[in-house]
């Protein structure tokens, strides 16, 4: 009996180390707030029209995930809320990479829960026919264009690279060039200034904003939370699918929040709250 024991327990213990690597474990990154410049110079001659002026923005501190949301934290998602996976793209739903095909609503709702599981406060609200943000809660949230900038950039450990973390793409992004036609298992490329992963590549990531091309031209540089209403909401980042200049930290790009397309993910922010 004692030997049954022994195996039994050698047997637990194999299976907890097996499944340690069949994950990712979540963590977050803590972004020291600071000023920064947002958007592209008008003499860049690779910006688009949307990514200009330049110009200063402050930001408070903020907590980001490391790595992408992957398909076994939606996967949880799926079970404890009894939802349906989207429809399964070409290279299945794989457990360590990032979640994809997923709506801007749809990330709204992994925030709550998430929030919900975990006792913190929920960000998000329904007021009339739109979502309504508190940034004041504890909770789990999507980034601003302002916050994934920042941190896309490495903060205030910034050291001015082309994309998020280098001058060669290839070093911190699966992009058009080298994914083969399909994102790759999270954090597997260099991370950032910041200790981040997939800033730039695997997949677009979504955004709290409202898109509006012409906004930067009138934005608060205080904590700047985008237009109050519009029809798009703001994604970056580039993914698996993307041409270099698309992988920029300042590039830009929308989608209808209740549509999704195979290269759509997202991370999560936290405020920092004093």
């Amino acid at each position: 009996m004692k030997n049954i024991t022994i195996s039994l327990t050698a047997i637990l213990l194999i299976s907890i180390t097996l499944l340690s690597f069949t994950t990712l474990p979540f963590s977050m990154v803590k972004v020291e707030g600071g000023n920064f410049f947002m958007g592209s110079d008008d003499l860049d001659g690779t910006a688009e029209v949307d990514e200009q002026k330049k110009h200063e923005v402050t930001l408070n501190s903020f907590e980001i995930s490391k790595f992408e949301v992957t398909v076994w934290e939606w996967k949880q998602f799926v079970k404890a809320k009894k939802l349906k996976m989207p429809k399964a793209p070409k290279w299945g739903w794989k457990d360590k990479l990032p979640m994809n095909n997923i709506t801007w609503e749809e990330a709204i709702s992994y925030c709550n829960w998430l929030s919900k599981k975990e006792g913190l406060t929920p960000v998000y609200t329904m007021n009339g026919p739109f979502y309504a943000c508190n940034f004041a809660a504890n909770g789990y949230r999507l980034p601003t264009e302002a916050e994934w900038e920042y941190a896309a950039k490495g903060g205030k450990l910034t050291k001015g690279y082309k994309y998020s973390g280098s001058n060669t793409l290839d070093e911190i992004a699966w992009h058009k060039g080298n994914s083969n036609g399909t994102p790759h298992v999270v954090g597997s490329k260099l991370q950032n200034e910041l200790g981040l992963y997939d800033m730039t590549g695997n997949v677009w990531e979504w955004c709290w904003d409202w898109y509006n091309k012409d906004y930067y031209k009138i934005e608060n540089g205080k904590n700047p939370k985008g237009p109050e209403s519009g029809e798009k909401k703001c994604v970056r980042g580039g993914s698996w699918d993307s041409q270099p200049n698309y992988a920029r930290p300042a590039n830009r790009i929308s989608t209808a929040p209740e549509k999704t397309h195979e290269f759509y993910g997202f991370r999560l922010v936290k405020t920092v709250v004093q």
